[in-house]
């Protein structure tokens, strides 16, 4: 691999990697924060501060 085609490379993953994050990123918050995933959110929030009993 040249120089050349190395820094060519170089370049586009660096632009495309950072590129392929911010959309995973925003993929992600758009799916988490959701509306109708709220309810499921809360419930799981809710769960370490519910009483249960453990049964040995």
């Amino acid at each position: 691999m040249t120089p050349e085609t190395h820094d060519a490379v170089l370049v586009f993953s660096k632009t495309w990697g950072a590129v392929y994050l911010l959309v995973v990123f925003l993929l992600a918050a758009v799916w988490i924060y959701w509306p109708s995933r709220k309810p499921t959110y809360d419930a799981a929030a809710q769960s370490p501060l519910r009483e249960e009993r453990i049964q040995r």
